[in-house]
């Protein structure tokens, strides 16, 4: 199909959406940093440093198995409404933790993160849904992109909020998250704003776009089971899980290894800036380009990219030199999230389309948790090289059902 201009009407939706992406961006990151130095010292194990990340995916795949049947059957806005809801109490939970000590209420505040965690990102499942196959991957781009937005003002004002917390007599660890509430308020104003829910706008596209072909239709909305059994939803799958592995193990406990190397919570916050900018700064681009030279390229690219700067921030991690292959390790997660994204939902009609979706974010949270627990415990007996190459050895695995994947026409998979 010939690329259309878009309407004015998915543009501000998009534009809303983005909204969203970022302030969930912006708070995500903060249990990567602040979080797992607190989980470390509050419960004295600097092996536990993992388990702030992981706790939060394993609460976050708990969350996606509701989510999922919700988004399919009543819309997109009321699953990314209670998922930023979720994300304001866990943040004020956790501020609470740390400024009383209290490792348990940390843990309390960590999984009603992960309630929250899961849902909020389903920004991008509801932008594949305001565009026709042509300009999906763009449209799912421009949304993960404005994360970009939040995941370097997120970190930098949490830092800007740890100097005041000091002149306050505060715990400098409990400030960052106080700035939750504030931009999620905003992105619920914003995502419950738009007129029609993105289900209903893809159910309608030719409404939208004139001469878009409508959408597949299969009858009864297959189950999880039958969408899982799709080879392209395997390999995308497999692919999102296992570079969610590899860039979650390392990155949370890299903020660990830098802490002890004597950088404070402010020059954290700066490194985990780049590497969220990896993750979504050039989301809109890879969004062209997965549109332009197929979605089976984007993800082999994002699996190698991924790889190098896993290890290459293992083997560095207790330098600045860290900071490029920190990025790598962002850049190569946002290129196979934007072509895994469009790949499910190339394969599905809108009524199967969040279901499939919260079915790969459950799959990648656990494998992500998986690695982040791991992760604290190799660190702690083998060292942060360990962690790095490991987990890239593991990530070449998602290379082989990828590379099977046959894509004759962009957006279009033999069985």
């Amino acid at each position: 199909m010939t690329e259309q201009r878009v309407p004015r009407r998915i543009s501000q939706w998009t534009l809303r959406l983005a909204c969203g992406q970022a302030a969930t961006s912006a708070a995500i990151p903060l249990n990567a940093s602040v979080g797992a130095v607190a989980t470390a010292e509050l419960s004295h194990h600097a092996s536990m440093a993992g388990t702030s990340v992981g706790v939060a995916m394993l609460a976050s795949v708990s969350a996606l198995f509701v989510a999922g049947r919700v988004s399919d059957r009543h819309g997109r806005l009321p699953v990314l409404t209670a998922g930023l809801a979720l994300l304001t109490l866990g943040a004020i939970i956790c501020a609470l933790a740390i400024l009383t000590s209290s490792y348990i209420l940390l843990v309390a505040g960590t999984i009603v993160f992960g309630f929250g965690q899961g849902p909020a990102m389903m920004h991008r499942a509801a932008a594949a849904d305001l565009y026709p196959p042509a300009q999906r991957a763009h449209g799912v781009g421009l949304v993960v992109s404005a994360g970009a937005i939040g995941s370097i003002i997120g970190p930098l004002l949490g830092s800007g909020l740890v100097l005041i917390a000091a002149t306050l007599s505060i715990k400098e660890a409990a400030a960052p998250w106080l700035l939750v509430p504030l931009t999620a308020i905003v992105a619920l104003l914003l995502v419950r704003g738009i007129a029609v829910d993105p289900r209903d706008v893809a159910r309608n596209l030719d409404a939208y776009f004139p001469g878009a072909a409508p959408e597949p239709e299969h009858g009864t909305p297959r189950t999880r089971r039958e969408l899982l059994a799709l080879r392209p939803a395997r390999a995308a799958i497999t692919a999102a899980a296992l570079i969610q592995a590899a860039m979650v193990g390392v990155m949370g406990v890299t903020a660990v290894v830098l802490d002890k190397n004597g950088m404070g919570p402010a020059i954290v916050g700066l490194f985990i800036s780049a590497h969220f900018l990896g993750m979504f700064g050039l989301a809109a681009p890879l969004g062209r380009l997965t549109d332009r030279f197929g979605r089976r390229r984007t993800v082999i690219a994002g699996v190698l990219v991924t790889g190098i700067g896993a290890t290459g921030t293992s083997l560095l991690g207790d330098s600045w030199l860290i900071l490029p292959f920190f990025f790598l390790l962002g850049l190569g997660w946002c290129a196979s999230w934007v072509a895994g994204t469009t790949i499910l939902a190339d394969i599905t009609t809108p009524q199967e389309r969040g279901r499939l979706t919260a079915s790969n974010d459950q799959i990648v949270s656990l494998c992500g948790a998986t690695a982040v627990i791991s992760a604290g415990i190799v660190l702690d007996r083998f060292g942060f090289p360990a962690v790095g190459l490991t987990l890239t050895a593991l990530l070449l695995l998602a290379l082989i059902p990828i590379v099977r994947l046959r894509e004759p026409q962009i957006g279009v998979y033999d069985d």
